[in-house]
């Protein structure tokens, strides 16, 4: 059992962390690239999906026109998912020759919302956009400087965390978000990105797929960039900020719909896992994506193997109580502002919160559930907005 434990041990932390440090040790060993040439002047559109986004979509849209991109031409397009609020008028309202608004009745669900919308648009790179994200000044211009590789298809905005919105919730976000930036980067020296972040990140219109319905769709569309044999490529400096919902509930809600959906698509993704097809893009995607996703089942292997050790060995009995202490501390965090000053409580409540809504999620794959609509975090959600797969 001890054998086993320090098995576990071993593989935990190898995917939680080592393998990221590994990775990022040998991008700093790797030869930089040469400079890319400049992209040729370039038709993008920023898509934005917005349901009942009436506080946020005005601020976004001139932010988003604010933008300097150079010699390229750039348009917006905002798809409103049965919008219930103002967010239809208000978006009418900002800069007309420049932003389209399509106008869905029905809620019909994110994934729909884009498909009706990408039918209109044409050009040549698509932007995908959060409709509460900022972008910080020069981001759209940094991320379309890839595209003067003709070999990049895609590339990765970095997601960050809004500083004047931080609350106690967000320092994990934060720390996770600088971490995984970090390692979007190795992995763009090493091969290629695995796939982007929905607040922002820009696609050739050519390689945008049709997009099934109950996946992550950011996921999804990135994906394809691999899968079509281009190179998904990341920008640093192009950063787009959100605020974190303050709200633990509705938040652990988002990362279990977030996991599940994720799950979904890397399920239809499966192909990129050959390392004959993709090269070093497919362990890229078993250890960020797909093992990643295990840690707390090994985790929970580690808990049970204590237990069932402890009685024949006071080093697993220790090693059970203190897996015990610290799950009870982490799961105490939100009801306890001292503890929420004790350094790295929130980071162990982050921790945890993220390895509960993994495991969810798996689990709501195996017995067939989807998240089919969507209501952002910061909304209160409608009944209804999780239905059973057969409502696909």
């Amino acid at each position: 059992m001890v054998v086993l434990f320090w098995s576990l041990v071993g593989a935990v932390v190898f995917v939680a962390v080592g393998y990221g440090a590994l990775l990022i040790l040998l991008s700093s060993l790797a030869v930089s690239r040469r400079s890319r040439p400049t992209p040729p002047p370039l038709d993008v559109t920023v898509l934005i999906a917005a349901h009942n986004e009436e506080r946020y979509i005005a601020d976004k849209l001139r932010n988003a026109l604010s933008q300097e991109i150079g010699p390229h031409r750039l348009s917006v397009v905002v798809v409103s998912d049965g919008s219930t609020d103002k967010t239809v008028d208000m978006a009418r309202s900002v800069s007309p020759d420049r932003v389209r608004v399509i106008e869905i009745r029905d809620h019909v669900g994110k994934i729909p919302a884009l498909r009706r919308a990408l039918r209109e648009i044409a050009g040549d790179v698509v932007i995908f956009s959060d409709a509460n994200s900022t972008f910080k000044p020069g981001a759209l211009a940094t991320l379309l400087e890839p595209f003067g590789d003709e070999r990049v298809g895609g590339v990765c905005g970095a997601p960050a965390v809004r500083r004047s919105r931080r609350s106690w919730l967000a320092a994990g976000e934060h720390l996770y978000w600088h971490y995984d930036n970090r390692l979007k980067q190795a992995e763009g020296s090493l091969g290629g990105v695995v796939s982007a972040q929905g607040s922002l990140y820009a696609i050739r219109r050519a390689l945008v797929p049709d997009i099934p319905t109950a996946v992550a769709d950011d996921f999804y569309i990135s994906t394809a960039v691999p899968a079509a044999g281009f190179r998904l490529a990341f920008a640093p400096s192009a950063i787009s900020e959100e605020a974190v919902a303050a709200n633990v509930r509705r938040e652990f809600g988002r990362r279990v719909r977030s996991t599940e959906r994720g799950w979904r698509a890397l399920l239809l993704r499966r192909g990129l896992l050959n390392p004959l097809r993709t090269g070093p893009y497919a362990v890229h995607l078993l250890f960020h994506k797909l093992l990643r996703r295990m840690v707390p089942v090994l985790l929970l292997a580690l808990l049970v193997t204590s237990a069932l050790g402890a009685p024949d060995s006071p080093f697993l009995l220790v090693m059970l109580f203190g897996q015990l202490l610290g799950y009870g501390l982490a799961v105490a965090v939100p009801f306890s502002p001292a503890l929420r000053r004790v350094p790295g409580a929130t980071i162990a409540f982050f921790f945890l919160e993220t390895q509960a809504a993994m495991i969810l999620g798996l689990a709501r794959v195996a017995v067939g559930r989807t998240s089919d609509r969507w209501t952002p975090v910061r909304e209160t959600a409608g009944p209804g907005a999780t239905t059973k797969a057969s409502s696909t």
